[in-house]
């Protein structure tokens, strides 16, 4: 086989919105222009959202991956809840003559204790024209990758291409940045990019989503945003912390893409607000907050700030059998069902900004 190093051409890489500037598979800036918190800055060398695109003549398609080696702020390989193919498998989607992308496999020869593994994604018998799009893992952070080919195949930039250069930016924790859907084409982010058809980045940051307007300000430098969509309550401590960070936050992330929709999201009910008393007083907090917050940006004259309630877009039932709760994992992060169900009506309020 023949190998190459993606981050040159005719690769091309999406999702990481500072990738231009720093050549790094890291989500913000390498020398970011404000201290940003010590986790979101560890976080941020995990790769949600990453792409790889690519058009190419071939039989055989295989990836190296090196996964970093340094300890993470939050170590994803010990939590349970997340399975190992999101945290450090690649997805393979190819595309046919333009069509959509459809899902082809995941990358899985791979063991947690290891910090490199080779997995072999395609092996046809006869040469085929796609374009490949891969998707980065939510959740590991990664040194190299490298892609091998059949020793005739021929490899260019690919041919489908996003339908508008306007990017949507989407910020949050851990149920943004990827937990717990089964592999990394599954988030919300990257479904989003599929619908709409626009460069996604994923800025969730697990625990660590907490409206800091340092964050913000470093997000802000994305230009050419079509939407934002905020999802900070699960790390806010309460109502009174959303009320005074959730404003500046917004304030600060749109200055420089003014008029821009942001869509604030508040959780949704879950199994345990039913027999919780207390759990749901708590979410119903939290929503006030931020239902208090866009009216008062509303008041601003911040028009462009909007609701949107998880709840009215996921499936309530079936058949006479409730399902609803069907869309978490552990009563609280997303399952595949659940980023679905979301992203369909993520996609019907914003799609006419792209």
């Amino acid at each position: 086989m023949k190998w190459y190093n993606p981050q040159s051409e005719p690769f091309k890489i999406y999702g990481l919105p500072f990738y231009e500037t720093d050549k790094l598979y890291r989500r913000l800036p390498s020398a970011p222009k404000r201290t940003l918190p010590e986790a979101v800055d560890g976080l941020a060398n995990e790769t949600a959202g990453g792409q790889i695109r690519f058009h190419a003549k071939l039989k055989e398609l295989a990836i190296q991956v090196s996964v970093a080696s340094k300890k993470l702020f939050f170590d994803g390989y010990d939590a349970p809840h997340l399975s190992t193919t999101s945290k450090i498998g690649f997805d393979f989607y190819a595309s046919v003559d333009g069509g959509d992308y459809i899902y082809i496999t995941t990358a899985t020869d791979f063991n947690e204790s290891n910090l490199y593994y080779e997995s072999k994604l395609l092996n046809l018998d006869e040469e085929t024209e796609i374009d490949v799009l891969l998707y980065f893992p939510l959740y590991g952070a990664i040194d190299k990758v490298m892609l091998g080919f059949d020793d005739e195949a021929e490899i260019s930039i690919h041919q489908k291409t996003f339908k508008t250069d306007k990017k949507l930016v989407i910020y949050g924790g851990s149920i943004q940045q990827g937990a717990c859907a089964s592999r990394p084409g599954m988030v919300d982010s990257n479904i989003l990019s599929r619908m709409l058809d626009a460069e996604v980045y994923n800025l969730g940051f697990n625990s660590s989503g907490k409206a800091e307007e340092e964050v913000a300000d470093v997000i802000s430098d994305i230009r050419n945003v079509g939407a934002y969509i905020i999802s900070t309550e699960g790390n806010c401590p309460d109502g009174d912390w959303i009320c005074e960070k959730l404003p500046v936050f917004v304030k600060t992330l749109t200055k420089n893409n003014p008029g821009v929709p942001v869509v604030i999201m508040p959780f949704p009910k879950n199994g345990g607000c039913i027999i919780n008393p207390k759990k749901e007083e708590a979410r119903l907090d939290k929503l006030k907050a931020q239902m208090d917050v866009v009216s008062s940006l509303q008041n601003e004259g911040y028009d462009n700030v909007t609701l949107f309630l998880q709840d009215d877009y996921i499936e309530q039932g079936f058949e006479g059998k409730e399902m609803w709760h069907e869309v978490f994992s552990d009563g609280l992060h997303k399952t595949d069902l659940g980023y679905y169900s979301v992203s369909k009506g993520l996609y019907n309020i914003i799609n006419n900004n792209f």
